[in-house]
């Protein structure tokens, strides 16, 4: 990978962001897993891991990670803190060198270059941008970006979550309208003259567009924003986890984002030259904890001397809640994790045989019952019961969560019954099964992604996803 510079007489800077070489994924070939489409962009990710279905943000708790402080049920409740996070000396590291490679020598040559002379954290504009895919994309290569997507936004506070516009953009639009991001798939012969940097081999592009904007701050009185950008990506020279590698890539450089070095920082995927192996969450810890400092903590135009300050308090610990229950030989993990401020819920598996509708073993309605468990943005447990009731003719039914109660922030769940009741104590939702998958189709406020589990279908969990509560749940049949 490398970056190539282009100045356009227009006061802009345009940068084109060229990005080649090779990212190879540990493990088996692409999930089998029912492609996403447009309207699935805001659900939680859902990653198979050779083997385990993987629901929400890459943060699961190991078993013996935290002690066990009660038992639900069947479920048994673990939770404490974790240090699992990057620290803050390493966060402002890897920003102050990012903010570094914007750096512009003040040579005199014009007043766009001296707007940076010694870097900037770039963030795009003041709302969060929709993604759209070009006309005639493939229904495999929208797949691939709604995945990139919703791995992006599990790391993203809920106000700066990435939308994905239901129609797309002609494939030889103009560059897209301001709070746009376009991702044309095509072989570089194809992609826009002005957008290919000469003699490059490059697999993927980002072509953002820059806005400059005043300030009442006299020390930087102008900022420059990405207000829109463009993704080239060329899908005859790459595929499966290296393809949705290189997406994530290029959104992420059209999210502020620049190259730093691959000694320094390895664990990225924003390196130059791209050698290292992909996570199967697609982005790494590093990726996700800038993404979460830049559009959770930073204020626009944040210079690399102001990182330290304006990050604020940025620990390396998580505090963790987890239930596991047991189906037959195996189990079932689910939870959240709460840190610097962002919860992330999860839930963990083993992948069926098959798909729940083309289980023989199984016929009319089905029910699954277990817990929820999960972390407010006060660091207060919540916890109830779960149960789901699927019918498999229409393949929908209902999830319920009730007798929901909560334990003051930072201490640990105790018994059902000896917590306060939280909000009316139940959430109720209508679900639509798709494969192995299933998603909420109405009901009360929140987000709502899941999978079942076991050879054959033993257990169900996922992730609710709320402004007022971040929970993982778990049940068998």
């Amino acid at each position: 990978m490398k970056i190539l510079s282009r100045y356009i007489v227009t006061g802009l800077t345009t940068t084109l962001i060229a990005c080649g070489g090779q990212q190879t994924r540990p493990g088996t070939a692409t999930p089998e897993l029912p492609l996403q489409t447009a309207v699935l962009a805001p659900q939680a990710p859902v990653v198979d891991l050779d083997g385990r279905l993987h629901v929400g943000a890459d943060v699961a708790s190991l078993a013996g990670d935290l002690p066990i402080v009660a038992v639900h049920g069947d479920t048994s409740v673990a939770h404490g803190t974790i240090r699992d996070r990057v620290g803050a000396e390493e966060v402002i590291a890897y920003l102050q060198a990012d903010a570094a490679s914007y750096a512009a020598p003040n040579d005199g040559d014009g007043s766009e270059v001296q707007l940076l002379p010694g870097g900037l954290v770039f963030r795009f504009a003041a709302t969060p941008p929709t993604v759209r895919v070009a006309d005639s994309t493939p229904a495999e290569l929208i797949d691939e970006v709604v995945r990139v997507v919703q791995a992006i936004n599990a790391a993203l506070p809920s106000e700066w979550q990435l939308r994905f516009g239901p129609d797309p953009l002609a494939a030889v639009a103009p560059t897209p309208a301001d709070g746009e991001i376009l991702v044309t798939f095509a072989p570089q012969a194809n992609w826009a003259a002005e957008a290919v940097p000469p003699d490059d081999e490059s697999i993927g592009l980002a072509e953002p567009r820059y806005a400059i904007m005043p300030t009442e701050d006299p020390e930087v009185p102008w900022r420059i924003e990405i207000v829109a950008g463009r993704v080239w990506v060329d899908p005859s020279q790459t595929e499966g986890m290296e393809r949705l590698g290189v997406i994530a890539h290029e959104i992420i450089h059209l999210l502020g984002r620049n190259h730093v070095d691959p000694e320094r920082f390895p664990a990225t995927l924003m390196v130059a030259g791209g050698s290292g192996e992909l996570s199967q969450h697609i982005l790494h810890p590093l990726d996700r904890e800038a993404l979460h400092a830049v559009y959770g903590r930073l204020a626009p135009g944040t210079t690399p001397d102001r990182i330290s300050e304006e990050l604020g308090p940025w620990f390396d610990t998580s505090m963790h809640v987890r239930g596991q229950l047991e189906i037959g030989d195996r189990e079932i993990a689910f939870g959240a994790a709460l840190r610097s401020g962002l919860a992330q819920p999860w839930a963990l598996g083993p992948t069926p045989d098959s798909d729940l509708g083309d289980n023989a073993a199984l016929s009319g309605s089905v029910v699954w019952r277990g817990r929820l468990l999960g972390l407010t943005p006060q660091a207060e447990t919540v916890a109830g019961a779960a149960e789901m009731t699927v019918d498999l003719p229409s393949l929908s039914g209902s999830l319920n969560f009730t007798g929901l109660e909560r334990w003051s922030a930072g201490t640990s769940p105790a018994m059902p019954g000896s917590g306060g009741t939280w909000r009316d104590d139940r959430l109720n939702y209508a679900i639509a099964v798709r494969g192995n998958t299933f998603v909420q189709t109405g009901g009360d406020a929140g987000t709502v992604t899941g999978a079942f589990f076991g050879p054959s279908h033993e257990g169900m969990g996922g992730v609710l996803v709320r402004e007022d509560l971040s929970a993982g749940f778990g049940s068998k049949r």
